[in-house]
């Protein structure tokens, strides 16, 4: 039991890990491409529409508002998926994937034909999906999209290290500030593929995702096979 418990540990950590390298790559993509939004950062969502609707741009606080719903969505589903798959184990984390390499790739397939407003509110259901199943790295619970949070949390146990000596505050430092530079080179890099050829993004993180289910495939093989063995 313990040893599962650890197996579970590493894998939430590591799928974290990447998918908050994966949110920032994506929001580079949205914020050049799609009209200035946020696939994952809403705080950010929510300036531009306000920014936008009190200045007399309508249409163009759209697709904020529709990214901000996709955002919304994407949590609760992927809440409700959580809740009725956690039975399954490593398991469950092969249908996450799976749903979220399906989704990457039809987005992929049909970019060109999709206008903002459509590409950004499944880009957000997808952001608020993924935000809400793997957000833990070790035991710190760390938002893998938006790095306000992320930031203070760092900041209120970088104090408990400082003038508390807290053993444990100083654990959580590391996890947080892995978590707010991979969400950084995640941009960057987003940032160059979309400089590159902006159609490279949305492939880039479907192979991302589809790499990332090979591996939680192998490992789920090497665990059965260790039980028949």
């Amino acid at each position: 039991m313990k040893t599962e418990l650890l197996q579970h540990e590493q894998i939430m950590t590591r799928l974290t890990i990447i998918t908050t390298f994966l949110m920032g790559f994506i929001d580079a993509y949205t914020f050049d491409e799609r009209n200035g939004t946020f696939a994952s950062a809403q705080t950010g969502n929510m300036i531009m529409l306000g920014a936008k609707l009190f200045s007399g741009e309508w249409q163009e606080s759209v697709s904020h508002l529709t990214v901000l719903g996709g955002f919304a969505l994407g949590v609760f589903g992927g809440e409700a998926i959580s809740s009725k798959y956690s039975y399954l184990g490593l398991r469950q984390y092969r249908l996450f994937l799976l749903m979220e390499a399906v989704l990457f790739l039809l987005l992929a397939s049909f970019q060109t034909a999709l206008n903002d407003s459509f590409m950004v509110l499944f880009l957000g259901i997808l952001a608020g999906y993924v935000l809400t199943l793997f957000r833990t790295i070790r035991t710190t619970g760390v938002n893998n999209g938006i790095m306000t949070g992320n930031t203070k949390n760092f900041m209120n146990n970088l104090y408990r290290v400082i003038f508390q000596k807290d053993q444990k505050a100083k654990e959580e430092c590391s996890h947080l500030a892995i978590g707010i530079l991979l969400f950084i080179v995640g941009v960057g890099t987003g940032t160059l593929v979309v400089k590159l050829d902006a159609r490279l993004n949305l492939w880039c993180a479907f192979s991302i995702v589809s790499l990332t289910a090979i591996w939680i495939e192998l490992r789920w093989i090497s665990k059965v096979k260790h039980l028949n063995g």
